[in-house]
């Protein structure tokens, strides 16, 4: 594909081969906009009685509402199918005799080239704020908008150690399930039982975990569907047994409530439901492969949203931000009590524009997310312990991005735009694209 030819990514994958797994393409872009949805279904802006500002999560207000994310937790589904994308990358790379530090320094490049769009909008949002006087609502922007970058921070880890962790996973795949499964286990109830810290490993653990399913799916590993159907609403029902009877609340995401939270860090309540969650997809996977096997058109509408999938979850909640600024300077946001009939009416035009200034801000950034995944593969110019070094820094900084105070944004936006521009970043964002060979695999 030269530069001067439209990079068309439906066109593209069209042209895959065709024993592909398409249930991991559908996975992995249906779960961007489910996120983005969910979103903007549980947030809660409002003034209050004294004139304030409030932005908050609806299950604060309402928890009813937590059986809800039952159905949009789907980061489990994510890391499932990254896992399974991984692993095939991997296996193509190590055929051609890559080493393991170009693989991971061009995966992170092609998620964090649009990130780094978002960090330096924000920080040019900040900056011009503190000039103006309005710091503190751009800082509550920033904050708002960096909620949903919890996962690039934990996808980040997983993706630079899936070097080692696939080939010890095929060493004994059984085993090493197991031990990851105890030291999650033997860390969860370390947290529980008040050692300090430690729980918070399970942020990497945890996760991993569903993408080491993704490597045993990849694999053929996992049981065949006749006994998945069997397995998963047995486990659908462990996890809600659980839930009503352990300690954990009933919500799939974070509540804000940092005492038994299921999500964060990751705990056994959220691996029994990621669990369920990922073994019904499985069942679902031949279904969904026969379909978009048959339908090109279907399987173009996927892969184009895939690929303007990560740009939806960057953006969707910066999105969100400037709709209720309008909607507060123009009298628009919700009044009636939240979680009541009256409150989600009065909540439509929220979501509406959200989604209206989303759609007209992908046409803006999305050209960020194609670059990247055609750009040619550039050599890391470093080891790879030096590469994980960074990768750590890099998910250190995403994770201080979203710590909500102002310290903590300045210090995340930083650290991560340093190690971005000094380390990681291979070709100045919007240069032309030379030609690249692309992997269909």
């Amino acid at each position: 594909m030269s530069a001067n030819e439209t990079l068309d990514i439906g066109d593209l994958i069209s042209e895959v081969k065709a024993d592909r797994n398409r249930a991991v393409d559908f996975y992995k872009a249906t779960a961007m906009v489910a996120v983005a949805f969910g979103h903007w279904m549980a947030i809660a802006v409002f003034k209050d009685s004294d004139g304030a500002l409030v932005a908050k999560n609806a299950l604060e207000f309402d928890y009813s509402l937590a059986w809800v994310t039952w159905a949009l937790q789907v980061m489990p589904l994510f890391f499932l199918a990254g896992g399974f994308s991984s692993a095939v990358s991997l296996d193509s790379h190590n055929r051609k005799g890559g080493r393991p530090q170009d693989w991971v320094a061009n995966r992170l490049r092609r998620m964090m080239l649009p990130t780094m769009i978002l960090a330096y909008l924000w920080i040019v949002v900040l900056a011009v704020a503190a000039v103006v006087g309005i710091g503190d609502m751009a800082f509550l922007g920033a904050a708002a908008a960096a909620i949903p970058l919890w996962f690039l921070a934990n996808y980040t880890i997983d993706t630079a150690i899936a070097p080692i962790t696939l080939p010890l996973f095929r060493q004994n795949p059984l085993m090493f399930f197991l031990g990851i499964g105890s030291a999650f286990t033997l860390f969860e109830i370390l947290g529980m039982v008040g050692v300090p810290y430690i729980h918070g490993v399970n942020w990497v653990i945890g996760w991993l975990i569903f993408q080491i399913l993704g490597f045993a799916w990849k694999d053929g590993l996992l049981p065949d569907r006749r006994l998945l159907v069997l397995i998963a609403p047995i486990l659908w029902a462990v996890t809600y047994i659980v839930v009503k009877l352990g300690p954990w609340r009933a919500s799939m995401v974070n509540d804000g409530e940092e005492t038994f939270n299921p999500t964060h860090p990751p705990s056994i309540a959220l691996m029994l439901f990621g669990l369920a969650y990922c073994a019904t997809a499985l069942v679902l996977a031949p279904y969904i492969n026969t379909w978009l096997g048959k339908s090109v058109a279907s399987f173009k509408t996927v892969a184009m949203l895939g690929g303007v999938g990560m740009s939806v979850y960057l953006w969707h909640f910066s999105a969100a931000v400037v709709a209720g600024v309008i909607l507060l300077f123009t009298g628009g946001l919700p009044t009636a009590d939240v979680g009541t009939g009256a409150w989600w009416i009065q909540k439509t035009p929220l979501i509406g524009l959200s989604f209206v200034i989303l759609m007209a801000t992908l046409s803006l950034v999305k050209r960020f997310e194609v670059q990247g995944l055609f750009a040619a593969k550039a050599p890391y110019q470093g080891s790879m312990i030096q590469m994980l070094i960074s990768a750590a820094l890099l998910s250190a900084g995403v994770k201080l991005w979203t710590g909500g105070s102002p310290t903590k944004i300045v210090i995340g936006l930083t650290l991560t735009t340093l190690v971005w521009h000094l380390d990681l970043k291979a070709n100045p964002i919007g240069r032309s694209l030379a030609p690249v060979e692309v992997d269909k695999d």
